[in-house]
């Protein structure tokens, strides 16, 4: 206690200077919490960059002339789907199908409906979530699983007289691919499909029947066809770390795009379109390195300053020091006066800076604390570096010595 009335005391009788050593506080702790605050909003920016820029892939042909109507193999496609650094993946194989008629016999003709199997709306083409009109409750989950339902498009069921939640018998025709780039449609399977909701896009391209991938390949096994999907499309899940998903896709077999390569439907290449993510990225650990880099000299500025203040401080106060010493306290013990006195001053700058910084950023309390204890930190060695070299003079030298 003796201390802490010593230091109170001195705070009154030297009021300006007092002042004077709370702002250069106050000063380095706003500059630590303006370097601290850049520094975390760019590690913030950084983390939130995957979610502001999506990094989406495809599968095209080896020359990427064609994204869609490929040969992508089932293995490949099953391995895509468990995949950890595939998200929201859109797969979709076309067909051509039309709408039995109760007691027709067998179909001569190839169907003129447009088809497809997907997993997502989004392998649909251009549709959205708003063009699919769904009885209340129900939602599109369903093309993701291999029951039989399916939506249709409302033109078309308007003129065959079908409702949402009615059955349809289905000719479903697969196309087939030959070995000299030929393609067939042949008849894949009759199955019966309830309609689950309706499509009106308006002027937008999109098939007339959407079916849930699962149950065409359902209908590929039974036909003893073996399936291929025409194309795939996905974002990548972790973008921050793309050159571990590209070893993945190249153990996978895929293989950039050659443009001087032959045109063929092999599904073997894969398009990623990471440029823009990658630039934004490099600009973000650039400038991380450089804020990194002057971290150092935002130190040294910090404790050049509280130790600039602490030599200030004790200077001002040498006469007070020796009387102290001349009245028979020690050194210890005279230097514990100014201590707890300089160390006041110094928490009440902290304490001002953080309650400035906090009415600026709300949100930062981890970072207030920590800005805190490292300007304390830097104050303290430079307080102990002047009193030890006060305490090595003489009590006569330093009442004869004004500097």
């Amino acid at each position: 206690m003796f201390y802490l009335r010593m230091a109170v005391r001195g705070l009154r009788r030297c009021g300006q200077r007092s002042m004077l050593c709370m702002l250069i506080c106050l000063a380095s702790v706003l500059l630590l919490h303006l370097y601290a605050g850049n520094l975390e909003d760019l590690e913030q920016m950084r983390k939130n960059l995957p979610e502001a820029m999506e990094v989406t892939a495809k599968i095209c042909n080896l020359d990427g002339s064609m994204d869609h109507g490929l040969k992508i193999k089932e293995e490949l496609l099953s391995k895509l789907l468990k995949s950890e650094s595939v998200a929201e993946p859109a797969a979709s194989v076309q067909l051509l199908a039309d709408i039995r008629a109760p007691g027709a016999g067998d179909r001569k003709r190839v169907p003129a409906l447009e088809a497809v199997g997907v997993n997502c709306l989004k392998g649909a083409g251009d549709l959205r979530p708003e063009d699919v009109f769904l009885p209340e409750g129900t939602t599109l989950a369903f093309l993701a699983s291999d029951e039989r339902k399916c939506l249709a498009d409302r033109a078309l069921l308007e003129d065959k007289g079908y409702r949402t939640g009615d059955r349809m018998v289905l000719d479903l025709f697969c196309y087939r691919y030959g070995d000299y780039h030929e393609v067939f449609c042949e008849p894949l399977e009759q199955c019966e499909y309830e309609i689950a909701g309706m499509v009106d896009a308006g002027g937008a391209e999109y098939p007339e029947l959407i079916l849930p991938l699962g149950a065409v390949r359902d209908s590929y096994a039974r036909a003893g066809y073996p399936f291929l999907a025409n194309s795939f499309s996905f974002v990548v899940k972790n973008p921050l770390e793309l050159n571990a998903f590209k070893e993945e896709m190249h153990s996978l077999g895929f293989l950039p795009v050659s443009v001087g390569a032959e045109l063929h439907y092999e599904g073997n290449a894969l398009v990623v379109r990471d440029e823009s993510f990658i630039k934004a990225a490099e600009r973000i650990e650039e400038n991380l390195t450089l804020l990194r880099g002057f971290l150092p000299l935002i130190l040294f500025i910090t404790a050049g300053a509280g130790y600039l203040t602490a030599h200030l401080f004790i200077q001002d106060r040498r006469q007070e020091y020796a009387l102290f010493r001349s009245m028979g306290l020690g050194r210890v013990k005279s230097g514990l006066v100014f201590s707890a006195e300089y160390l006041l001053l110094t928490a009440a700058g902290c304490g001002l800076g953080t309650l400035c910084a906090r009415a600026a950023v709300p949100e930062s309390g981890p970072r207030l604390l920590a800005v805190a204890a490292v300007s304390m930190g830097c104050c303290i060695p430079g307080m102990l570096a002047a009193f030890v070299s006060m305490s090595r003079r003489g009590v006569m030298q330093l009442l004869a010595r004004k500097d």
